[in-house]
């Protein structure tokens, strides 16, 4: 009753004219698409009872109104079977039966007479009767063969069949040795002493700068400056 006089009070025209109560009151139009279709279906959140990872984290039900003490909604949950009230809703009130799709110019068939009228295309295509046609149409129907060959021929054999199985990682030892250093060096001095750990140094500054991170300025007098510390691992 609440939401019919709230209704009724924005979509009564004032006698004699085509404005609403509400629009003449308000000075703007009325608009109620904020309410929902009593009876539709609704989806609550599951944040009253503990729910571990794998639960579902809403709960299926009925829409049934809106509370007189809050901005809530008025639900029926059909998981627990109790009316209740929640903010956290979401209500499918737009949801409708699938209309099957008509295109301009092509008749609609049931399912079986679709089926007959393609056999009997089919059939007209090929120059082959309706019987064989239908006989081809099952086959096709039962979707790829799964036969499998046991043999493989050794002419489309890629590779050597006898050198054995080479996986990613013995690839790539090799690939990555010939850009890799040979060391780690535990600090800045033991880096200098090689040609590839200087070029890395370089670059990562070269990126920091190319980036702006930061601005060399002097150090403030009676400041403490945190350090930095260069951490070498190869990748």
């Amino acid at each position: 009753m609440n939401t019919a006089c709230h209704v009724h009070n924005r979509v009564t025209l004032r006698a004699g004219t085509a404005t609403t109560l509400y629009e003449l009151w308000k000075e703007k139009k009325p608009t109620v698409k904020y309410l929902h279709v009593f009876g539709s279906k609704c989806y609550i959140l599951a944040d009253r009872d503990y729910r571990r990872k794998m639960d579902p984290k809403s709960d299926e039900g009925i829409f049934l109104g809106y509370s007189t003490n809050n901005r809530a909604y008025r639900v029926y949950n059909n998981r627990t079977q109790v009316v209740m009230e929640s903010i956290n809703v979401v209500i499918d009130d737009v949801a409708k039966e699938p209309v099957p799709e008509v295109v301009p110019g092509v008749e609609a068939y049931p399912e079986t007479s679709l089926q007959e009228k393609m056999i009997h295309e089919t059939a007209i295509e090929s120059g082959t009767n309706s019987e064989e046609a239908e006989v081809n149409n099952i086959e096709m129907s039962k979707g790829p063969s799964i036969i499998v060959q046991k043999n493989h021929p050794q002419e489309l054999i890629i590779g050597d069949p006898d050198q054995g199985i080479r996986t990613k990682r013995t690839n790539n030892i090799v690939s990555n040795s010939c850009s890799v250093s040979k060391f780690e060096p535990k600090n800045v001095k033991e880096a200098l002493t090689d040609d590839f750990w200087i070029e890395a140094m370089q670059e990562e500054l070269n990126q920091f700068k190319r980036s702006e991170v930061w601005d060399l300025v002097p150090r403030p007098n009676g400041i403490n400056v945190i350090g930095t510390k260069w951490i070498y691992k190869n990748k």
